[in-house]
């Protein structure tokens, strides 16, 4: 297994997971719900935001069982009080939303800052006599792909994703109730859906977007030793 390499995917994941649960309490914030704040997690301290199990064990869980090629996990989801937000339903909504937004928008800045990079210096981003990633050009690209699996995941309407936050604001009442009789059984349905790979149909759309993207920015050449060194 490279060391570096899940190293840097274990920093890429962490920092992600941090900044999706500080979007939602800096968002929840503004509309009026303090608890975030008041619980100290709207920091980039990975102290308060770290989770046992799905911030370390399950990400080198899934580093180890893909050989190095797989990664995923969360940081310790932040409390939200819907009774501080004037209109709780919209607030719990515009919160949760928050969350799946803010990785794309890191998948976004990650792209740009590869596509300023090869324009600038791409020695910085892979190496022209062995054709292989730098460890600089392999860190935006895993920023890239774990940002967008971190969004499509949490857009997912099972509860207790931010999808079905979401969803259940749009519900009838049935709906809502629908929704809030499954949600203690949702880690139950999750973790069937991971294992079987139900993702790809959903990533599918994504990723055939992400290669328009790249060989529209970059060089055949360049697309090909990134898509590889991932």
């Amino acid at each position: 297994m490279d060391i570096p390499r899940v190293l840097l995917s274990l920093v890429a994941i962490v920092f992600s997971v941090i900044f999706h649960e500080i979007m939602h309490g800096w968002v929840a914030l503004k509309l009026g719900d303090t608890t975030a704040r008041d619980d100290g997690r709207l920091t980039f301290n990975p102290v308060p935001n770290i989770d046992p199990w799905m911030t370390i064990l399950f990400p080198i869980l899934c580093l180890v069982t893909s050989g190095g090629t797989f990664v995923f996990g969360g940081a310790k989801p932040v409390r939200i009080n819907a009774l501080n937000f004037r209109n709780p339903g919209l607030g719990m909504m515009l919160s949760a939303a928050a969350g799946p937004l803010s990785n794309f928008f890191l998948a976004i800045v990650s792209f740009g800052l590869l596509v300023a990079l090869h324009r600038a210096a791409p020695a910085l981003l892979y190496d022209m006599d062995s054709r292989q990633l730098t460890y600089n050009g392999l860190f935006f690209g895993l920023m890239i792909t774990i940002n967008l699996l971190l969004g499509v995941f949490n857009l997912i309407p099972i509860p207790p994703l931010d999808g079905s936050r979401v969803l259940r604001f749009f519900l009838p009442t049935g709906g809502k109730q629908a929704m809030d009789r499954v949600e203690p059984w949702g880690l139950f349905i999750l973790i069937p859906v991971i294992l079987v790979g139900a993702l790809k149909p959903l990533l599918l759309p994504l990723y055939f977007l992400l290669g328009i993207a790249l060989h529209a920015s970059f060089p055949a050449d360049f697309v090909n030793i990134l898509v590889r060194g991932l």
